[in-house]
């Protein structure tokens, strides 16, 4: 079940690159240390922060990790959301930089993996929240879009 997930998903994928021109770099996104971009337009990408979008549709790859300590005799425990998906339309050549919420503690994290809001803010100071979104998600949106 999950390969056909990621079957539909590398699906829209496609349909969103093919929306796209890719005469040229339209903007880029600068994410946390925490949110790892995995994969662009159904292409991998291996654990950047950093990304060049085509003009158009985007749709971004993501996945949450950090570790919380709860004491000095601890390692750590570490917080991992499963992949999360941000669909951007990349219009200007923008320059975002993504922002979590301020997260410190491991109940936080969680929260914030159940409710994935990140802020997208511009070199002008604009800022918008914006949701990311589960494999199910993205998959009710293509469905719901063929209709």
């Amino acid at each position: 079940m999950e390969s056909i997930m990621k079957t539909f998903i590398t699906v829209a994928a496609l349909i969103f690159a093919s929306l796209a021109s890719f005469s040229s770099s339209a903007a880029s996104i600068s994410f946390p240390d925490s949110l790892s971009v995995t994969g662009i337009n159904g292409e991998t990408i291996f654990a950047t922060h950093e990304i060049q979008l085509t003009k158009g549709k985007n749709l971004i790859e993501l996945k949450y990790h950090d570790t919380f300590e709860v004491n000095a005799d601890d390692s750590g425990a570490w917080v991992k959301s499963a992949p999360l998906y941000l669909i951007i339309n990349a219009n200007n050549q923008v320059q975002y930089q993504a922002m979590t919420p301020i997260i410190d503690t491991e109940d936080e994290a969680y929260d914030f993996i159940n409710k994935p809001v990140i802020s997208l803010q511009s070199p002008q100071g604009e800022s918008k929240n914006v949701t990311l979104l589960t494999h199910y998600q993205v998959m009710a949106q293509l469905l719901l879009a063929k209709k």
